[in-house]
């Protein structure tokens, strides 16, 4: 008898909405159920396209996170009981996002020395495997430190140094023919430092926290089914191995995680399955003001969600999807100005009407100079005259035309990257900091990185901050 189910029952407890998925998710298509010590085997027709000597199995020892698409596990392989690594079982109803996946790492893991192939994650074992909810894709990767719980305690010359990874292995999946389409704080990580993987496994599993555990216990015993899980688990916190084994001390190579939104370079599929984080002003405008248009992912899109990263790591400003036609206001009041494609939609639209005379340069240009000021203030070491060029930097990966973005190569030969240019403490105590007046784009020479698009360089981004200040209307 089939004792899957399709719909979660009501339960006696409620998940932790923050850290734990949604229970609705176990059921036939979604979610596969996993338990601590549950062994995750490859379908036996799909065995024949694995390597010879991949692991008969995985061991789940914790959760490292959770997704819209899938959940993501510490686990061991059963033949090396030494090796930890991470299992990505994705949601039955997302296959097409898993292959998506593993055709992109495997295509950017093809030159493995190339420059920036190791700041894209490694697929090392990708299988299909059957459970009560269907079949799942599953791929194993190395395990990363994610990048959403490191940022805070790091000091901006490691951030700039993860700001450089993660750009070079951006312009190596370019190269490599691909698009990664959905970057931001969450789908960056750090590799762990190779203690982690080196120590006997008992002492690894000390430093992470005890299981956090919600019991999952229908109101009804008859409504008990294989497609529910025996609890919810929320994820271990890998900050303290990190730094014990070192992680802090030595830069750990950053990785671009998260490819299910890749798209190789004019593949024009559907856009059923794609999910913004953090969308770019064209697909966010294509939305709101072409009536629910949904656009592919573009490689200049990737730059201005680049751009919206380093924003994040830098000034902790963090920029998300917005469900309503608010986000348009934000981008125009970065950059100060409506773009002209805009403007009709803009015009007939009266919330945005209302706020027309809030999108100036001047306020654009105040922005952008409390954000430079509260930087330094908070970083008193960083020289004044490099948090110029990276604001530089910022504003042109911004840009609302997507013609006027870099490249991600051009992004990687700017100023800011330059070995003259590493953060370095300020050495002349008399100095005083200042701007470069250009009305557009302080910091740098105007000419440099604006005569060569013909045009002026405004930024255009969410303004969604952390704090109240960075939301206001």
């Amino acid at each position: 008898m089939d004792s899957s189910c399709t719909f979660a029952p009501t339960c006696l407890f409620f998940e932790n909405e923050t850290l734990q998925e949604p229970l609705d998710r176990y059921r036939r298509g979604y979610l596969h159920p996993v338990a601590i010590t549950n062994i995750i085997r490859p379908d036996p027709s799909t065995s024949a396209s694995r390597c010879q000597a991949a692991p008969s199995g995985y061991r789940i020892l914790h959760k490292l996170g959770k997704g819209g698409e899938a959940t993501i596990w510490l686990a061991q392989e059963v033949d090396r009981l030494d090796c930890l690594v991470a299992l990505k079982i994705f949601s039955a109803h997302c296959s097409s996002g898993g292959e998506r996946e593993a055709r992109a790492l495997r295509a950017c893991k093809t030159s493995p020395n190339t420059p920036g192939s190791r700041n894209v994650l490694s697929l090392l074992d990708d299988f299909t495997f059957t459970g009560p909810n269907g079949a799942h894709k599953v791929h194993v990767t190395e395990v990363v430190m994610p990048m959403k719980t490191l940022y805070p305690v790091l000091p901006a010359r490691s951030k700039k140094q993860i700001a450089m990874d993660i750009t070079r292995g951006l312009a190596h999946v370019h190269r490599s023919g691909f698009i990664h389409g959905d970057i931001h704080i969450g789908n960056i990580g750090c590799a762990m430092p190779s203690a982690f993987t080196e120590k006997e496994v008992v002492y690894t599993m000390s430093m992470l926290d005890q299981y956090d555990v919600t019991m999952v216990v229908p109101d009804d015993p008859a409504l008990h089914s294989s497609s529910l899980p025996p609890y919810l688990l929320s994820p271990c916190d890998l900050l303290q191995a990190y730094k014990y084994y070192g992680g802090l001390e030595a830069h750990q190579a950053a990785r671009l995680l998260d490819f299910g939104n890749a798209r190789q370079v004019g593949e024009d599929k559907g856009t059923d399955d794609i999910r913004w984080v953090c969308p770019p002003p064209e697909a966010s405008f294509a939305y709101f003001g072409c009536g629910g248009l949904e656009v592919l992912p573009t490689m200049k899109g990737d730059i201005w969600c680049l751009g919206a990263l380093m924003l994040r790591l830098f000034t902790g400003e963090a920029i998300v999807h917005d469900s309503t036609c608010a986000c348009l206001l934000r981008q125009a009041k970065f950059e100060g100005v409506i773009p002209p494609a805009w403007r009709e939609y803009w015009d007939k639209n009266e919330f945005l009407r209302k706020y027309s005379d809030r999108v100036t340069p001047e306020n654009a240009h105040a922005g952008w100079s409390r954000r430079r000021d509260e930087f330094i203030q908070e970083n008193p070491d960083v020289d004044a005259a490099e948090v110029d060029l990276l604001i530089s930097l910022i504003r042109w990966m911004l840009a609302t035309d997507p013609d006027v973005r870099p490249s991600a190569d051009e992004v990687l030969a700017h100023p800011w990257f330059a070995e003259d240019a590493a953060m370095l403490v300020a050495s002349h105590a008399d100095s005083t900091p200042t701007m470069v007046q250009d009305e557009h784009t302080p910091g740098v020479d105007a000419t440099t990185y604006l005569d060569r698009s013909g045009t002026h360089i405004l930024s255009a981004m969410y303004s969604y901050g952390v704090s109240s200040k960075n939301n206001s209307t």
